[in-house]
């Protein structure tokens, strides 16, 4: 990794702001090392201790110091901890930072360190990892017998656990450190070795390296064209990658071949190329050695004019480059006496840390024996005073419960007598009609057995309806029912339940009118508000004789929304209006003679309202009709001037059809491409299995691919889609999904 390139630098940092979002900002400019601090403040132990060692690993290079400060706090706080494996992966941290700032016996000293912590958790992949830094340690400090072992020991382990990564590691240090005692035929064998493991798990970037120390290999060898060809090779593997620091040195190494090949016109050519990228990148090394690589070509070509322009440049970048690094060297002195002094300081800091810790143990230990008896002591009376009130808690409690028993057990022998009573006299009449029905069987009378068979069907559907309403008032009674509020607007609720009853009440010749005061939002679960305003129109349609009216108002009042139902139906007796919303378990008859039931509708009207904060009564006149009206939280009506959300409160799911049926086929080929690959497949999947997920799936992909094309009736289309789906209004999307099917063979041309 480049030292002087921040970017994996920056990551940790950002993953380190996202885990600390909380902290307040600090105005003005800090200092890298404080926002660190800052950023680590609030994390746990163990997450520090990671996160000091991999902030530390990413400043190693280019600020050791501070590199160090990281990774000796990391290693005391594990240290505090007793943990074996965040003290061993410390200590190689600390090892790191040693040793590029050349302090070999220190980063020996904790490797060795490392290498025991790990050895303690019989940590193999760690130990393995120790041992091949180890190796490379004894390698800078010029121990290569010491280091072929280490490296040995790393290789074997590896084997073991067939970390074919680390092992391509270890074959290429371990054919470094044969490269620099001159076994070059050794080393270049480990080197090729490592370089077809490499190949095989594509580790680009060692590929990179290994090929160049092949090439270098062959070169001291004399083998200059074997050399060329892991140059060329280098060459190809950056092709594509925007490395050009690697790009130019391959373009130097490349012109040396030629050059020790006296192929001087080729030379040239990759020597310019290599000196011109050098040049502009800033790269001075390379652009040193391009600088001395032309020089001696030109003046093997006679040009002794450029051979000495070159010439001027080598020395001149040279002393840039030495002075560089004289200050590179000054730096890294005082590094490492800065080092030194601060682990001086934290050796005296460790010492006196101790001794505080101990003193302050003994002070609480006898604060803690004297906090001890205070708190049994206080404990014991708490305890009691607690267990007396508990006790009378208990006693009012089980009070409670035994007069809520008793109230339970009389309304479930109430509920069982009324579901007894409002069954057995449906049944019996199946029962009779069944038997009617069978006698005309045997005489193969066939109109009366059609007859009874459909007086059958309508007291078995008049049963289904008081079974269902029972199920669902059940289902209220439950603690765990969920109500989920949103913002409905009325208007076009109201719309969408008429629409469904229409072809009943075209059968009695009832008309169905709306007064439209506006819009109206309320707040409450869609799908109650749909159950009780289908039930409070159904009732009406039921009570209300041929040729009847029957109109629903949607208004404002105050901060609440109120809906009224009104019809010009038999109306309800004054006795009857009074008990119409509570349960009390008798039999209940109110209507024509052809609408009868156990009365249950209305009261699971008022348990929903109740549930989404809203309340209902009702109006009547015995003879004249009656008029129902219930509220709900009033949610203001949200801003917004965009055209199509006010296309889909004023346009029925009919209208917004239509609409899209008449409307433009997209002009762009990537609408008509995302409609081919995207939205006709999911409409056959919806048309194959008609589910809710499949439904909110493919109203979500219309809504989005109309809005990124400009598609306005494809955008209504999805919301009204999407809207019927929510409150599970699954005749609506019947009579709505089919004709979908027209447009998309107006968008995608069948074969």
């Amino acid at each position: 990794m480049n030292p002087k390139n921040p970017i994996r630098l920056v990551v940790v940092l950002t993953f380190l702001w996202a885990m600390n979002a909380t902290l307040p900002a600090q105005p003005g400019p800090a200092g890298a090392t404080d926002s660190i601090v800052r950023l680590l403040g609030n994390t746990r132990d163990t997450t520090r201790i990671s996160l000091l060692i991999r902030i530390s690993e990413e400043l190693r290079l280019s600020d050791p110091e501070l590199a160090f400060a990281y990774a000796r706090e990391a290693l005391q706080m594990s240290e505090e901890l007793g943990d074996s494996y965040r003290i061993g992966c410390a200590s190689r941290s600390v090892a790191g930072v040693y040793s590029v700032t050349g302090i070999y016996d220190k980063a020996l000293e904790y490797l060795l360190t490392a290498l025991s912590e790990f050895g303690k958790l019989s940590d193999t992949l760690d130990i393995a990892r120790c041992y091949d830094d180890i190796g490379v340690v004894y390698r800078l400090s010029g121990d290569f017998p010491n280091s072929f072992a280490n490296l040995s020991k790393a290789i074997e382990l590896n084997k073991k656990l067939r970390n074919h990564t680390q092992i391509a590691i270890n074959y290429m240090n371990m054919g470094l450190s044969y490269l620099l005692v001159d076994s070059i035929d050794k080393g270049l064998s480990y080197f090729t070795v490592s370089y077809m493991i490499a190949d095989s798990l594509k580790m680009v970037k060692e590929k990179v390296a290994l090929l160049n120390h092949i090439g270098y290999g062959f070169s001291r060898l004399g083998k200059h064209e074997d050399a060329l060809k892991n140059f060329y090779k280098v060459l190809e593997l950056v092709a594509a990658s925007p490395d050009d620091l690697t790009r130019s040195e391959a373009l130097v190494n490349i012109s040396r071949g030629y050059y020790s090949l006296e192929n001087y016109p080729v030379a040239e050519k990759y020597a310019r190329e290599g000196f011109a990228l050098a040049k502009a990148k800033d790269f001075r090394y390379v652009y040193r050695d391009a600088s001395r690589i032309l020089s001696d070509i030109y003046a093997r070509q006679g040009n002794y004019r450029l051979a000495y322009n070159y010439l001027t440049e080598f020395w001149s970048v040279s002393d840039t480059i030495l002075n560089a690094e004289k200050a590179d060297q000054l730096a890294k002195l005082q590094t490492l006496y800065d080092v030194d002094m601060k682990e001086q300081e934290n050796l005296a800091l460790r010492i006196e840390n101790q001794q505080n810790r101990k003193q302050m143990r003994t002070r609480s230990l006898v604060i803690g024996i004297i906090t001890s008896l205070v708190v049994v002591l206080a404990a014991l009376l708490y305890m009691l005073n607690r267990m007396n009130n508990r006790q009378l808690a208990l006693n009012k409690k089980l009070a409670a419960q035994s007069s809520e028993l008793e109230a339970l057990n009389e309304m479930k022998d109430k509920f069982f007598s009324f579901v007894a009573h409002n069954l057995k006299n449906p049944f019996n009449t199946i029962m009779g009609f069944a038997e009617l029905m069978q006698r005309s069987a045997d005489l193969k009378d066939v109109e009366k057995t059609r007859q009874y068979s459909g007086l059958i069907y309508d007291l078995s559907s008049q049963v289904q309806k008081v079974l269902a309403n029972l199920l669902e008032w059940s289902r209220l009674q439950r603690r765990t029912f969920e109500v989920k509020p949103e913002t409905v607007e009325l208007i076009s609720l109201v719309k969408d339940v008429l629409e469904m009853n229409n072809k009943e009440a075209a059968r009695k010749d009832i008309n169905l009118s709306i007064a439209d005061h506006g819009s109206v939002f309320a707040t409450a679960d869609r799908t109650m508000v749909t159950t009780v305003l289908q039930n409070l129109v159904v009732n009406a349609i039921n009570f209300t004789p041929v040729a009847g009216q029957i109109t629903i108002k949607c208004q404002k009042k105050g901060q609440q929304a109120e809906v009224t139902v009104t019809d010009t139906g038999t109306g309800i007796s004054e006795e009857n209006l009074n008990r119409l919303f509570h349960f009390d378990f008798s039999q209940t008859r109110i209507g024509s003679a052809e609408s009868s039931g156990a009365g249950l509708g209305l009261i699971i009207c008022h348990e929903m309202l109740v549930k989404n904060g809203g309340t209902i009564y009702a109006k009547s006149k015995f003879g004249k009709g009656s008029s129902f009206t219930f509220t709900l939280p009033l949610a203001s009506r949200p801003e917004t001037s965009n055209e199509i959300k006010e296309q889909d409160q004023e346009q029925t799911p009919a209208d917004i059809t239509d609409d899209l049926l008449t409307s433009a086929v997209p002009a762009s080929e990537a609408a008509l491409a995302e409609f081919r690959e995207v939205i006709q497949p999911q409409f056959e999947e919806v048309s194959r299995v008609l589910s809710i997920e499949n439904l909110e799936v493919f109203s979500k992909s219309l809504t989005t691919t109309g809005e990124k094309y400009g598609l306005t009736q494809v955008v209504s289309y999805g919301r009204s889609l999407n809207k019927l789906t929510k409150g599970h209004q699954i005749d609506q999307i019947i009579r709505m999904l089919p004709r979908f099917r027209e447009y998309i063979n107006q968008i995608v041309k069948p074969a």
